[in-house]
């Protein structure tokens, strides 16, 4: 197959393409370009791909230029709905509409696609066991505590999980690392991290470094009600081989078991308590950072998720 990335993030680049066969050709275009349109023209003419795939946002602005473009070529586009199921009736409907296909982490929006007629398969986040591996720690990203996450509370749930996990860590007698974007000193919630724990942003090659040095990796999601949407970020903390403590959702508990592959908290109380107790027991997070790897390579990599729709993907 050709295939046509319309951008070239990380989640493209080092999680999703390594699902793709070696005899596939990958291709990225990346539509903030300012010459976009007469490239990919060019690559529609000339490199004639099977279908484009572009993901969340990164096609939400220009939709109106891009789909008339697609449909003049008579090229397919995959859309992968990564933010459902919270923005699906802001984004992922709208951008539905215009692609042959979509792509959703989110099982319970499948039967929303079907009532408005767009075709829908279920396809969740995973991790690049090439890439989400342990790698030598580095003493600067050592500690015992590591979060590595946007600032923002436009989900609800999100800002429950960040309530349930980082505000009791936060003034707690522990090394706390947290590394994301400049929204963690400045935001309307006021909720602002001191020097000695925001980190600024950390780039994406250096996730699994970071995730190698760090005794505990703290995890956030912005939906706890979904069976299967989670963050990204725990397949690629699992793949890292890290101890992976988060607050609860359903999807972690449809998906993993608690303290057998990771661990999960309900209160903050709760999370204040299993810092303790992990932070003193070093061989029992080895044994579940390594189940925890065990499980997603077994079951949880970007090749597992393509196989389990490259037979439709050949039919676009």
């Amino acid at each position: 197959m050709k295939i046509l990335f319309l951008n070239d993030s990380s989640l493209l680049k080092q999680g999703l393409a390594s699902g793709f066969s070696p005899l596939d050709d990958i291709r990225y275009l990346p539509v903030r370009l300012p010459d976009w349109e007469d490239r990919l023209a060019e690559m529609l003419r000339t490199w004639k791909p099977d279908f484009a795939l572009a993901e969340g946002v990164s096609i939400s602005t220009l939709a109106g230029k891009l789909f008339p473009l697609l449909r003049r070529y008579s090229l397919p586009l995959i859309y992968w709905a990564i933010d459902d199921p919270p923005d699906w009736l802001r984004m992922s409907r709208p951008l539905g509409r215009g692609a042959s296909l979509v792509l959703t982490p989110a099982k319970e929006c499948l039967p929303l696609y079907k009532r408005e007629k767009i075709r829908a398969l279920y396809f969740h986040f995973a991790c690049n066991p090439a890439f989400h591996h342990p790698t030598e720690p580095s003493d600067e990203y050592a500690c015992d505590l590591l979060l590595v996450a946007n600032y923002y509370t436009s989900y609800a749930q999100r800002k429950i999980g960040l309530e349930t996990i980082l505000t009791p860590l936060r003034l707690g007698p522990y090394h706390l690392k947290v590394f994301g974007d400049e929204h963690w000193q400045v935001n309307t919630d006021h909720y602002t991290l001191p020097p000695n724990i925001y980190q600024g942003y950390l780039p994406y090659e250096q996730l699994p470094c970071a995730y190698s040095s760090a005794k505990i990796v703290l995890g956030l999601h912005s939906v706890i009600d979904s069976p299967t949407m989670m963050s990204m970020r725990t397949f690629e903390a699992l793949g890292c081989q890290a101890f992976f403590l988060t607050h609860w959702s359903s999807a972690l508990e449809n998906l993993f078991k608690n303290h057998v592959h990771l661990v999960w908290s309900r209160h903050p109380d709760e999370t204040s308590e299993l810092v303790r107790f992990y932070l003193s027991r070093e061989d029992l997070r080895q044994k579940i950072a390594r189940q925890g790897q065990e499980e997603v390579y077994r079951n949880h990599t970007y090749q597992h998720r393509i196989q389990s729709v490259r037979n439709q993907l050949e039919k676009l």
